[in-house]
């Protein structure tokens, strides 16, 4: 290579699945940190979201450096599209063919060599674009697995080519594959999609879906770990359903060994050493407000030992699953599980990437409540019946209300009602510290919901 010449990323192309490392279905979270691990060979990133609506509007990381951009679906932050438009700066290929490189450079013809057959593209007049489209079926038309069924129909990479004006009118009437123009020359590759969904302009995050090496990917343990719905309730606690199985923490129940047992250790341990909030506590809910800011990564230590405060009580501490979206506090004294906080990991808010999105619903009883308090749960004591009833939220079929964790605030007054008291102002740090600004703490009795400027709900403490 030339010394002069930039640094191209080298990439292989999966169609329907992934860009080299970058896999479609991955979280933000995780893939905001593998960036920051590759820092040199991906020298400036930006991050563009929506203020107003960052979990409606769909989420982008720019790759100026590489030539690259990349698509999130905002409900739920995983990718679902990858774009390459500047092919001096990656190298790409698909399986033992180069696609572009310092030597080879991408056109109409080439890629029809190099990906075979395939359905007559689309012009598009106004934009004066011809796209080639391989369909995922293409690719694995000969796959009867359960796991694939549901990406037959669906592309998997799609290639754009802009044609000269002189031409238009003979691509418009031709169906002729590979795309040649009367000088002789074929149309040179300005833009390559990979992405699930009907069209690069209509993609969806790929279905959760076990890793399998039958497709030539290595399986990744993230992957098998992903948390597909976080099902909370009130003065009870949560049911987190993995892909491949399903977790009950249970206030004044789950104790650390429980989750050890069942989730794994959590990545942080942390010690609440005073309770910043104890002048509020001639409210009834007040006492759970410093939670908020105790949960997270402020300091740590990486293992459990029965530490006690000044006065000799107990200190309780947290368990900080920040790859999967909560934290777990237990009781210094009794070593159970005393408060959940559910993290949305909301763009905007001074959390953002610390937590992946915790994708949760929060139940809603079908029960007459006051407006001033909080509706209460009754606690199943069938655990047939309650599993029934998780089934049928998670899969959609409930006819129980939630609060998902794209909602705003609104939707919990609504719902329950004005809270009692008036919302606290939290503030972390200063203005040069946190430039998102201050937010709000609105009490339930069972909960305590953060509140950013924009209403969405920033976290959640179940208690």
């Amino acid at each position: 290579m030339n010394a002069r010449e930039p640094h191209r990323l080298d990439l292989s192309i999966v169609p329907g699945k992934c860009l080299g490392w970058f896999r479609l279905g991955t979280s933000i979270w995780d893939v905001i940190n593998s960036l920051r691990d590759q820092s040199r060979s991906m020298p400036s990133v930006d991050f563009k979201y929506s203020e107003e609506s960052p979990l409606s509007i769909d989420l982008f990381i720019s790759l100026p450096g590489n030539g690259m951009h990349l698509r999130f679906d905002a409900p739920t932050q995983r990718l679902k599209s990858i774009e390459v438009y500047d092919f001096s700066k990656v190298r790409l290929a698909y399986q033992d063919s180069e696609v572009s490189s310092s030597k080879v450079v991408p056109n109409c013809l080439l890629i029809y060599e190099i990906f075979g057959p395939t359905y007559p593209g689309e012009f598009d007049p106004e934009k004066k674009e011809y796209t080639l489209n391989y369909p995922i079926a293409e690719f694995q038309k000969y796959s009867l697995q359960q796991n694939f069924q549901h990406l037959f129909g669906s592309k998997g990479v799609s290639f754009v080519f802009p044609i000269p004006e002189e031409y238009l009118s003979i691509i418009k009437t031709s169906a002729d594959l590979p795309l040649e123009l009367p000088d002789g020359t074929s149309p040179l590759l300005s833009h390559l999609y990979i992405y699930h969904g009907t069209s690069f302009r209509s993609t969806i995050p790929p279905p959760l879906i076990r890793s399998s090496n039958a497709d030539g990917i290595a399986a990744s343990t993230e992957e098998v770990g992903e948390v597909e719905t976080v099902i909370a309730k009130l003065k009870h606690g949560i049911d987190v359903k993995f892909v491949s199985a399903l977790t009950k923490i249970v206030l004044n129940v789950t104790t650390p060994q429980d989750l050890l047992v069942e989730i794994g250790a959590p990545l942080r341990v942390f010690y609440k050493e005073e309770d910043k909030m104890r002048i509020h506590s001639e409210e009834n809910v007040a006492k759970a407000f410093d939670d908020v800011e105790n949960a997270g990564p402020n300091a740590a230590t990486n293992g459990i030992d029965d530490r006690s405060s000044a006065d000799g009580h107990p200190i309780d501490y947290f368990y900080n699953y920040f790859h999967l979206g909560f934290d777990v506090l237990f009781d210094g004294a009794t070593h159970r599980c005393k408060k959940i906080v559910l993290h949305g990991n909301v763009p905007g808010h001074y959390d953002f990437q610390r937590y992946k999105r915790c994708p949760y619903k929060l139940t809603v009883p079908q029960t007459n409540h006051d407006t001033n308090q909080a509706a209460r749960f009754d606690v199943q004591d069938e655990d047939d019946e309650e599993e029934g009833i998780l089934e049928s939220l998670i899969s959609g079929t409930s006819q129980e209300k939630y609060i998902t964790g794209d909602q705003k605030i609104d939707s919990i007054y609504e719902l329950w009602g004005q809270p009692s008291g008036r919302p606290l102002i939290f503030n972390r740090g200063s203005s040069g510290q946190n430039p998102f600004g201050p937010t709000e703490l609105i009490g339930y009795d069972g909960a305590i919901f953060e509140i950013m400027k924009n209403r969405h709900i920033a976290t959640i403490t179940l208690f």
